[in-house]
């Protein structure tokens, strides 16, 4: 699913994400919570009325973003057991505690279908001490957060069938027994679905599959998991076979706006989930996918589709023509205008759909 941080999903409306296929999206807890805000969120019914949005919704705890802004701006707050504290002003005359209390409450004003535990991620520099902290923390985070979750059920007249679910983010970095120890712990407690929360990369940069192999052995066979984060095709296709549902990721529409789009190299109606995991175990899945930077010159002049068998709104047949061409599309860019960006994220994100219809089919 897209990432539609503040209830949109960059350069696309709700009827453009229905259009390619999309079935949810995930939106930003922490950043709703600032604009419109929760009272806001409240008297419009929530972010699905909001956005007039017919699929599910995800809200990420918020506990990412504001781990990422103290990171990059110490001076604008820290993280305690208590939760997250902000400051304003220069002299930090002013402070607010982010809790993961808070969080359930503003995603319940949200509306989400899948909440996500507030979480104390770590940085890929982390020692073991502060790995240590961050799963205790977790762990205590979570507890709280499912506490506030059922007292928020019974207020909103939930009953268990018909309720949304929680995710409880697994932390640990890379450290085989503090992750393991988190994951124990929070299946102890007892969530609906288990994430995998951390940085999955090598110190090199280069996707880390064992890491994301290790957080999902760490989980019952049938568990519900969520690779958060997550991310190119191949790792998408690589992380389904090891027991990931669900994904959500930035790169598609990100992708897009830095002019990189997708394409299957064969025709993904005549691909089954058996032969994209065939090709993931013989790691020839460069077999299947392809990109091209839609602002190369040499595509200046070419009229095709800017995917041979992409049946996205900008590549299906009119009369034996695209109905957006790599040349103009190219042109668009070039021009600055902005529904390029538009007509980029909707080809890369009906490719994503793709993906997930073939790993979803029957053989």
């Amino acid at each position: 699913m897209p990432d539609a941080t503040l209830g949109v999903a960059r350069n696309l409306d709700s009827l453009d994400l229905a259009k390619v296929g999309l079935q949810g999206v995930m939106v930003n807890t922490y950043h709703l919570m600032q604009k419109p805000g929760e009272k806001i969120l409240q008297e419009l019914g929530g972010i699905k009325k909001m956005m007039h949005w017919p699929g599910f919704v995800s809200s990420d705890s918020g506990g990412f973003q504001l781990f990422s802004l103290i990171r990059k701006n110490p001076h604008l707050g820290k993280i305690i057991d208590e939760g997250i504290v902000l400051y304003a002003g220069p002299k930090k005359q002013s402070k607010t505690l982010f809790t993961p209390e808070d969080s359930i409450r503003l995603q319940f004003a949200i509306g989400s279908d899948v909440m996500i535990c507030l979480d104390d991620f770590t940085a890929p520099e982390a020692d073991e001490r502060r790995i240590e902290q961050s799963v205790r923390r977790t762990i205590d985070w979570a507890k709280r957060a499912k506490l506030e979750f059922q007292k928020q059920l019974q207020k909103h007249g939930f009953d268990e069938n018909n309720r949304p679910l929680l995710l409880a983010p697994i932390q640990g970095h890379n450290h085989r027994k503090w992750r393991s120890y988190c994951a124990q712990e929070l299946q102890k407690i007892g969530f609906d679905l288990y994430g995998l929360g951390g940085w999955p990369f090598q110190k090199n940069g280069e996707f880390d599959y064992s890491f994301c192999q290790l957080n999902a052995d760490l989980t019952s066979k049938d568990s519900l998991r969520f690779a958060l984060g997550v991310g190119t095709p191949e790792n998408i296709v690589k992380l389904f076979m090891m027991g990931y549902q669900f994904f959500d990721c930035v790169l598609p529409t990100r992708d897009a706006r830095h002019q990189r789009l997708y394409n299957f190299k064969i025709n993904p109606k005549t691909l089954t989930k058996n032969d994209m995991l065939n090709l993931a175990n013989k790691n020839c899945l460069n077999e299947v996918f392809d990109y091209c930077y839609i602002g190369k010159g040499q595509l200046a002049n070419e009229q095709t589709a800017v995917g041979e068998f992409c049946d996205c709104p900008i590549c299906q047949s009119v009369d034996g023509t695209p109905q957006v061409s790599r040349a103009y599309l190219h042109h668009l860019f070039k021009i600055g205008d902005g529904s390029a960006l538009r007509l980029a994220s909707l080809h890369n994100l009906r490719v994503y759909a793709q993906i997930m219809e073939i790993l979803k089919k029957e053989s």
